[in-house]
Protein backbone atom coordinates (compact mmCIF):
# COMPACT_ATOMS: atom_id res chain seq x y z
CA UNK A 1 0.00 0.00 0.00
CA UNK A 2 1.01 3.60 -0.88
CA UNK A 3 3.10 4.60 2.29
CA UNK A 4 1.65 8.20 2.69
CA UNK A 5 -1.64 6.35 3.10
CA UNK A 6 -0.02 3.63 5.79
CA UNK A 7 1.04 7.25 7.74
CA UNK A 8 -2.02 8.90 7.18
CA UNK A 9 -4.27 6.23 8.66
CA UNK A 10 -1.92 5.35 11.78
CA UNK A 11 -1.56 9.23 12.61
CA UNK A 12 -5.01 10.04 12.39
CA UNK A 13 -6.74 6.51 14.07
CA UNK A 14 -3.67 6.92 16.95
CA UNK A 15 -4.69 10.49 17.63
CA UNK A 16 -8.26 9.30 17.78
CA UNK A 17 -7.53 6.47 20.18
CA UNK A 18 -5.12 8.63 22.20
CA UNK A 19 -8.08 11.55 22.66
CA UNK A 20 -10.70 8.45 23.52
CA UNK A 21 -8.70 6.68 26.22
CA UNK A 22 -7.51 10.10 27.83
CA UNK A 23 -11.67 11.71 27.51
CA UNK A 24 -12.91 8.07 28.86
CA UNK A 25 -9.79 7.73 31.69
CA UNK A 26 -8.91 4.63 30.05
CA UNK A 27 -12.58 3.12 29.40
CA UNK A 28 -12.09 3.16 25.97
CA UNK A 29 -14.67 0.43 25.56
CA UNK A 30 -17.18 2.92 25.72
CA UNK A 31 -16.18 3.73 22.55
CA UNK A 32 -16.76 0.27 21.04
CA UNK A 33 -20.24 -0.28 20.43
CA UNK A 34 -20.99 -3.55 17.78
CA UNK A 35 -24.55 -2.59 17.00
CA UNK A 36 -23.70 0.82 15.92
CA UNK A 37 -21.25 -0.26 13.98
CA UNK A 38 -23.35 -2.73 11.91
CA UNK A 39 -25.89 0.06 11.82
CA UNK A 40 -23.85 2.78 10.49
CA UNK A 41 -21.50 0.66 8.18
CA UNK A 42 -24.70 -1.73 6.66
CA UNK A 43 -26.53 0.84 6.05
CA UNK A 44 -23.82 3.20 4.79
CA UNK A 45 -22.82 -0.08 2.51
CA UNK A 46 -26.58 -0.81 1.00
CA UNK A 47 -27.55 2.80 0.43
CA UNK A 48 -24.32 2.91 -2.13
CA UNK A 49 -25.25 -0.19 -3.19
CA UNK A 50 -28.87 1.17 -3.84
CA UNK A 51 -26.68 4.00 -5.54
CA UNK A 52 -24.78 1.72 -8.14
CA UNK A 53 -25.45 -1.26 -10.27
CA UNK A 54 -23.77 -4.85 -9.30
CA UNK A 55 -21.18 -4.30 -12.03
CA UNK A 56 -20.35 -1.15 -11.46
CA UNK A 57 -19.28 -2.11 -7.59
CA UNK A 58 -17.51 -5.15 -8.36
CA UNK A 59 -15.60 -3.13 -10.69
CA UNK A 60 -14.94 0.00 -8.15
CA UNK A 61 -13.80 -2.64 -5.56
CA UNK A 62 -11.40 -4.19 -7.92
CA UNK A 63 -10.01 -1.22 -9.53
CA UNK A 64 -9.47 0.63 -5.68
CA UNK A 65 -7.37 -2.83 -4.49
CA UNK A 66 -5.63 -2.09 -7.96
CA UNK A 67 -4.46 1.69 -7.31
CA UNK A 68 -4.17 1.28 -3.12
CA UNK A 69 -1.49 -1.13 -4.05
CA UNK A 70 -0.36 -0.56 -7.13
CA UNK A 71 3.68 0.34 -7.10
CA UNK A 72 4.66 3.96 -8.31
CA UNK A 73 5.86 4.73 -11.14
CA UNK A 74 8.78 7.30 -11.80
CA UNK A 75 8.69 8.99 -14.55
CA UNK A 76 11.82 10.17 -14.51
CA UNK A 77 13.02 6.65 -15.52
CA UNK A 78 10.51 6.24 -18.06
CA UNK A 79 11.36 9.46 -19.90
CA UNK A 80 14.78 7.78 -20.09
CA UNK A 81 12.98 4.12 -21.10
CA UNK A 82 11.53 6.36 -23.84
CA UNK A 83 14.63 7.98 -24.99
CA UNK A 84 16.43 4.92 -25.25
CA UNK A 85 13.93 3.21 -27.43
CA UNK A 86 13.93 6.79 -29.63
CA UNK A 87 17.54 5.68 -29.90
CA UNK A 88 16.94 2.71 -31.34
CA UNK A 89 14.88 3.60 -33.46
CA UNK A 90 17.19 6.22 -34.64
CA UNK A 91 20.00 4.30 -35.37
CA UNK A 92 18.77 0.95 -36.29
CA UNK A 93 15.22 1.64 -37.23
CA UNK A 94 11.16 1.06 -35.83
CA UNK A 95 11.78 -2.67 -36.69
CA UNK A 96 14.54 -2.55 -33.93
CA UNK A 97 11.87 -2.14 -31.07
CA UNK A 98 9.92 -5.55 -31.79
CA UNK A 99 11.60 -7.39 -28.84
CA UNK A 100 11.15 -4.31 -26.97
CA UNK A 101 8.17 -4.03 -27.31
CA UNK A 102 7.49 -7.62 -26.21
CA UNK A 103 9.49 -7.26 -22.94
CA UNK A 104 8.22 -3.80 -21.75
CA UNK A 105 6.15 -3.71 -18.58
CA UNK A 106 3.73 -1.77 -19.02
CA UNK A 107 0.93 -3.18 -22.00
CA UNK A 108 -0.06 0.40 -22.39
CA UNK A 109 3.72 1.10 -23.52
CA UNK A 110 3.78 -2.14 -25.65
CA UNK A 111 0.67 -1.20 -27.76
CA UNK A 112 2.33 2.02 -28.73
CA UNK A 113 5.07 0.20 -29.99
CA UNK A 114 3.40 -2.21 -31.39
CA UNK A 115 1.55 0.21 -33.57
CA UNK A 116 4.72 2.43 -34.05
CA UNK A 117 6.44 -1.44 -35.38
CA UNK A 118 3.30 -2.23 -37.66
CA UNK A 119 3.68 0.95 -38.99
CA UNK A 120 0.53 2.47 -38.50
CA UNK A 121 -0.69 5.95 -39.44
CA UNK A 122 -0.15 8.75 -36.28
CA UNK A 123 -3.62 10.01 -35.95
CA UNK A 124 -4.61 6.17 -35.11
CA UNK A 125 -2.36 5.72 -32.64
CA UNK A 126 -2.82 8.26 -30.71
CA UNK A 127 -7.30 7.67 -31.33
CA UNK A 128 -6.45 4.03 -30.46
CA UNK A 129 -4.10 5.17 -27.02
CA UNK A 130 -6.28 7.91 -26.28
CA UNK A 131 -9.44 6.15 -26.30
CA UNK A 132 -7.53 3.58 -23.78
CA UNK A 133 -6.74 6.48 -21.04
CA UNK A 134 -10.47 7.79 -21.16
CA UNK A 135 -11.63 4.28 -20.80
CA UNK A 136 -9.17 4.01 -17.86
CA UNK A 137 -10.09 7.13 -16.28
CA UNK A 138 -14.01 6.31 -16.83
CA UNK A 139 -13.16 2.95 -14.84
CA UNK A 140 -11.82 4.78 -12.01
CA UNK A 141 -14.37 7.00 -11.60
CA UNK A 142 -16.90 4.17 -10.89
CA UNK A 143 -14.18 3.15 -7.70
CA UNK A 144 -13.76 6.64 -6.33
CA UNK A 145 -17.69 7.10 -6.85
CA UNK A 146 -18.15 4.05 -4.47
CA UNK A 147 -16.29 5.55 -1.35
CA UNK A 148 -18.09 8.76 -2.55
CA UNK A 149 -20.91 7.49 -1.41
CA UNK A 150 -20.40 5.41 1.54
CA UNK A 151 -18.71 9.08 2.55
CA UNK A 152 -21.42 10.77 1.69
CA UNK A 153 -23.85 8.88 3.58
CA UNK A 154 -21.90 8.12 6.59
CA UNK A 155 -23.13 11.04 8.67
CA UNK A 156 -26.79 10.59 7.92
CA UNK A 157 -26.16 6.53 8.69
CA UNK A 158 -24.74 8.09 12.31
CA UNK A 159 -27.94 10.46 12.44
CA UNK A 160 -29.92 7.39 11.74
CA UNK A 161 -27.84 5.27 14.85
CA UNK A 162 -28.50 8.06 17.29
CA UNK A 163 -32.37 9.00 16.66
CA UNK A 164 -32.54 4.90 16.86
CA UNK A 165 -30.70 5.09 20.36
CA UNK A 166 -32.46 8.40 20.94
CA UNK A 167 -36.58 6.88 20.63
CA UNK A 168 -34.78 4.45 23.43
CA UNK A 169 -33.86 6.74 25.77
CA UNK A 170 -36.64 8.24 25.87
CA UNK A 171 -38.49 5.10 26.33
CA UNK A 172 -37.24 4.81 29.75
CA UNK A 173 -37.01 8.88 30.90
CA UNK A 174 -39.16 7.83 33.69
CA UNK A 175 -36.72 4.77 34.64
CA UNK A 176 -33.10 4.53 35.78
CA UNK A 177 -30.77 7.61 34.95
CA UNK A 178 -27.96 5.20 34.35
CA UNK A 179 -30.17 3.20 31.26
CA UNK A 180 -30.66 6.60 30.20
CA UNK A 181 -27.13 7.90 30.18
CA UNK A 182 -26.39 4.72 28.45
CA UNK A 183 -28.85 5.17 25.66
CA UNK A 184 -27.49 8.53 25.18
CA UNK A 185 -24.14 7.32 24.31
CA UNK A 186 -25.27 4.89 22.48
CA UNK A 187 -26.29 7.73 20.20
CA UNK A 188 -23.89 10.43 20.54
CA UNK A 189 -21.34 7.01 19.47
CA UNK A 190 -23.64 6.32 16.34
CA UNK A 191 -22.78 9.85 15.20
CA UNK A 192 -19.20 9.74 16.12
CA UNK A 193 -19.28 6.67 13.95
CA UNK A 194 -20.81 8.35 11.29
CA UNK A 195 -18.26 10.95 10.76
CA UNK A 196 -15.66 8.57 11.01
CA UNK A 197 -16.37 6.49 7.76
CA UNK A 198 -16.79 9.84 6.22
CA UNK A 199 -13.52 11.85 7.04
CA UNK A 200 -11.23 8.65 8.23
CA UNK A 201 -12.65 6.49 6.04
CA UNK A 202 -13.93 6.42 2.73
CA UNK A 203 -13.77 9.98 2.39
CA UNK A 204 -9.61 9.85 2.16
CA UNK A 205 -9.88 6.75 -0.18
CA UNK A 206 -12.39 8.27 -2.38
CA UNK A 207 -9.86 11.16 -2.55
CA UNK A 208 -6.74 9.64 -2.69
CA UNK A 209 -8.30 7.33 -5.95
CA UNK A 210 -8.94 10.31 -7.55
CA UNK A 211 -5.52 11.01 -7.34
CA UNK A 212 -4.37 8.13 -8.23
CA UNK A 213 -6.35 8.26 -11.36
CA UNK A 214 -4.97 11.47 -12.57
CA UNK A 215 -1.37 10.47 -11.92
CA UNK A 216 -1.96 7.15 -13.97
CA UNK A 217 -3.51 9.28 -17.01
CA UNK A 218 -0.45 11.25 -16.56
CA UNK A 219 2.35 8.79 -16.84
CA UNK A 220 -0.01 7.08 -19.83
CA UNK A 221 -0.01 10.66 -21.54
CA UNK A 222 4.28 10.66 -21.14
CA UNK A 223 3.98 7.36 -22.72
CA UNK A 224 1.73 8.42 -25.59
CA UNK A 225 3.80 11.58 -26.70
CA UNK A 226 6.83 9.75 -26.51
CA UNK A 227 5.17 6.95 -28.72
CA UNK A 228 4.22 9.64 -31.69
CA UNK A 229 7.53 11.23 -31.12
CA UNK A 230 9.21 7.54 -32.00
CA UNK A 231 7.16 7.17 -34.81
CA UNK A 232 7.74 10.68 -36.01
CA UNK A 233 11.11 9.43 -36.25
CA UNK A 234 12.42 12.69 -34.23
CA UNK A 235 15.93 13.15 -32.89
CA UNK A 236 16.40 11.55 -29.75
CA UNK A 237 17.44 14.30 -27.93
CA UNK A 238 14.02 16.17 -29.34
CA UNK A 239 12.36 13.68 -27.95
CA UNK A 240 13.96 13.92 -24.38
CA UNK A 241 13.24 17.56 -24.49
CA UNK A 242 9.91 16.71 -25.42
CA UNK A 243 9.00 14.46 -22.70
CA UNK A 244 11.17 16.45 -20.22
CA UNK A 245 8.44 19.40 -20.54
CA UNK A 246 6.31 17.25 -18.35
CA UNK A 247 8.37 17.75 -15.46
CA UNK A 248 9.38 20.40 -12.89
CA UNK A 249 12.07 23.06 -13.00
CA UNK A 250 12.87 21.05 -9.98
CA UNK A 251 12.75 17.73 -11.37
CA UNK A 252 14.40 18.47 -15.03
CA UNK A 253 17.32 19.83 -12.70
CA UNK A 254 17.85 16.74 -10.86
CA UNK A 255 18.11 14.56 -13.92
CA UNK A 256 20.21 17.19 -16.20
CA UNK A 257 22.34 16.33 -12.90
CA UNK A 258 22.60 12.63 -12.91
CA UNK A 259 22.82 12.58 -16.77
Amino acid sequence: MDLATIIGYVLAWGCLAYAAFHASHGEIGAYIKPAEVMLVGGCALGAAFMSMPLHSILGALGSAKKMLFSKETHVEHLIKEMVQYAETARRDGVLALEAVAREAPDPFLRRGLQLTIDGTDPEIIERIMRIEIEAMLERHKHGKHFFGMLAKFGPGCGLIACLTAQVAMFKNLGGDAKVIGAALAVALVGTLYGALLQNLVAGPVAEKLGLKSQEEAFVKEIILQGVLSIQAGNNPRVVEMQLLSFLSAKQQVTMAKAA
